[in-house]
């Protein structure tokens, strides 16, 4: 038995040249591929880690290789060369039911799905969107955001990027918008700012894909929607972001699969 994660990378890319061999279409082999190879090389679960040993006639035993955190990815793309933001990358993922922890493994898909794509050109990554199994996490990540919070303590402090954060899925989750706001901004300290948005927020950092991977931009369906400040803008900033929400959700007693983003909201300088 396992629970599923989504996990897809929004920017543009400017391909080298070099590289325009390698091709992307809805399967994702050679990104898959591409992916793989850095979670393998960063020892990190891979499609591989999953065994079933004879132990006799109609027995099989799942054993889950260590350190076990996720298995069975699908991934794709678009790498159209437009110039416009796309769903650059987007990887699956089957987590084990016997290895639920209180953190989804976000950060290291996203680590290895940016570690790709920046391999085959320059990137301007512009958001992320995930889908969180908010009802399948157990335990406390305390300690965990803890020790982001104090990872992202370390940048320039004078520096300030607007942030969008939406969270979809619940008809009854803009009733929440108030104690999820004040959860986020436990766990943030003062590394970054939340504040619930009054209107519409700026999601030109995401690729308008149309429902695929559980994501549609125009959706309007119990969307909660955020306005965050942070002293820098990258990947790893996003997943955090997505994970304090996650876990933010939880707090306030969501426990539906829930579609969060995070994307740069406007040009920065600094």
């Amino acid at each position: 038995m396992y629970y599923g994660t989504l996990v897809a990378l929004h920017g543009v890319l400017d391909r080298h040249p070099w590289t325009e061999h390698i091709t992307c279409d809805h399967h994702g082999s050679e990104l898959f591929d591409l992916a793989m190879s850095r979670a393998e090389a960063y020892g990190w679960y891979s499609t591989g880690g999953w065994t079933y040993p004879y132990q006799g006639w109609g027995e099989a035993r799942i054993v889950v290789q260590d350190p076990g955190r996720w298995a069975d990815c699908k991934a794709g793309g678009d790498w159209t060369p437009d110039g416009k933001v796309r769903e650059l990358a987007w990887m699956s993922a089957d987590i084990p039911l016997d290895v639920r922890e209180p953190r989804l493994p976000i950060l290291h898909i996203a680590r290895i799905l940016s570690d790709a794509v920046n391999r085959l050109g320059r990137v301007r990554f512009t958001g992320l969107h995930a889908t969180l199994p908010v009802e399948e996490l157990v335990g406390d990540a305390s300690d965990a955001l803890a020790a982001m919070r104090r990872w992202f303590a370390l940048a320039d402090p004078s520096r300030s990027f607007p942030v969008s954060v939406t969270v979809a899925d619940g008809p009854t989750l803009p009733e929440k918008a108030a104690a999820v706001r004040d959860a986020m901004r436990e766990r943030l300290g003062d590394v970054a700012d939340v504040e619930v948005a009054t209107g519409e927020v700026d999601l030109s950092g995401l690729a308008d894909v149309h429902g695929e991977h559980g994501y549609n931009k125009s959706r309007e369906r119990g969307v909660l929607r955020l306005a965050c400040r942070t002293r820098e803008w990258s990947p790893d900033v996003a997943v955090w972001l997505v994970e304090t929400v996650g876990d933010a959700l939880r707090a306030a007693g969501h426990a539906e699969r829930a579609i969060v983003t995070a994307s740069l909201a406007s040009p920065t300088t600094g």
